[in-house]
């Protein structure tokens, strides 16, 4: 749809009307002669030049629609990290601040506490105060020892995620370091938590567990009401777990 400006200059009608007139008349001429600049003259004349100039566009301001439609995604590929990477390099980014476009000095001023990275693997394994110490993991609810299933205990560099109860390993790069309050700038003790890369994603920036319970139920709400499978599914694991209580 074209606006005021557009139906008064009326470029598209007198470009299409020189050319018709004059064929001889490259892009430079014609531009010189309406006044206007070669790329105008070029997306009246040209149709594949228009199509080009549209997804431009159309990149500019549906960037991620953009991507969607056009452009092929990256396969996914299996999480891969270091064996041999340092235990106390997991949560640095939480102790440190993480600021791409500014330095590290920048960055480290703007966080409220300095916390030592050793505290926060104190709250995971009691105790640990080197390297290549082993202790066991203990709850981040409770503070009482973890095991597995089969009631071994959970060592060093395994613990077991805040907010889904699964053993993960603090080495890779599926575990994040969580700021509880979703500010991170608060990088206290009180507030840092170790959980599943995915199910931080999912709390996203909650102030708390109540903002983010509430978030959960919103969108199972509706998700249940257009998709009966979910809701099945969500009623059989209800019944189950009352079954086990």
């Amino acid at each position: 749809m074209r606006n005021k400006t557009s139906l008064k200059r009326s470029l598209g009608e007198k470009i299409i009307f020189l050319k018709k007139s004059i064929p001889n008349y490259t892009y430079q001429d014609i531009a010189k002669t309406i006044g206007c600049s070669k790329s105008t003259v070029g997306y009246h004349l040209n149709d594949s030049f228009k199509e080009k100039i549209k997804n431009k566009l159309c990149r500019k301001s549906f960037k991620k629609l953009h991507k969607f439609c056009y452009e092929k995604g990256l396969p996914k590929t299996g999480q891969k990290f270091n064996e041999e990477r340092l235990l106390r390099k997991s949560f640095r980014s939480y102790v440190y601040g993480r600021n791409r476009k500014r330095k590290y000095k920048q960055g480290k001023m703007e966080l409220k506490h300095d916390t030592k990275i050793f505290n926060l693997l104190n709250k995971l394994w009691p105790g640990i105060k080197k390297e290549k110490d082993v202790f066991q993991a203990a709850c981040q609810w409770t503070g009482k020892l973890l095991t597995y299933e089969n009631g071994k205990p959970i060592m060093t560099p395994y613990t077991r995620c805040k907010l889904t109860n699964q053993v993960i390993d603090v080495k890779s790069g599926t575990c994040h370091a969580d700021h509880i309050d979703g500010d991170r700038t608060n990088n206290s003790i009180e507030n840092f938590s170790a959980v599943t890369n995915w199910s931080n994603q999912m709390k996203a920036e909650s102030k708390n567990y109540s903002e983010m319970a509430q978030k959960f139920i919103i969108i199972l709400q509706n998700v249940r009401k257009y998709d009966k499978e979910v809701d099945q599914l969500i009623k059989e694991k209800l019944e189950k777990g009352e079954k086990n209580e």
